[in-house]
């Protein structure tokens, strides 16, 4: 993802991993200018974040896959949101404005079908997060 507005954080490579550490995440980031940055996020070694795939085993669970899920995602953004209201954030799938954007539409993103037509499958629920992982605003 692309992070932008970022020059007028003091130390925001600290911010991030400030928030890696709260979130037992693994944060890769460059600066791509003195305003943007390009952020990965990686799981570690507590996969508190583990994305599943959308095939299953043998034994009928679904796939792990070493990717951070929908909700990982989901609770860096919220974090992001609570230092600076008016960082835009690009992912793959979309694009945020500021917080309110964020807040207004995040949730639908959850809805959207990763899997194939025969076999959908929700980002939101292609994880084994504990569901009661839950931020406020």
């Amino acid at each position: 993802m692309k992070i932008f507005n970022t020059k007028k954080i003091e130390n925001f490579e600290d911010v991030l991993n400030k928030i890696s550490n709260d979130l037992n995440l693994i944060v890769d980031y460059k600066a791509i200018s003195n305003n943007c940055y390009n952020v990965r996020l990686r799981l570690d070694k507590t996969k508190k974040y583990q994305r599943t795939g959308h095939m299953t085993c043998k034994n009928g669970q679904k796939n792990k896959v070493n990717a951070v899920c929908w909700h990982g995602y989901r609770d860096f953004m919220i974090e992001l949101y609570k230092i600076n209201h008016n960082f835009r954030i690009k992912t793959c799938d979309i694009y945020y404005q500021n917080k309110e954007d964020f807040y207004n539409t995040y949730e639908n993103t959850g809805l959207i079908n990763m899997g194939s037509t025969t076999n959908p499958m929700l980002y939101k629920n292609a994880c084994l997060c504990n569901e009661d992982i839950r931020l406020s605003a």
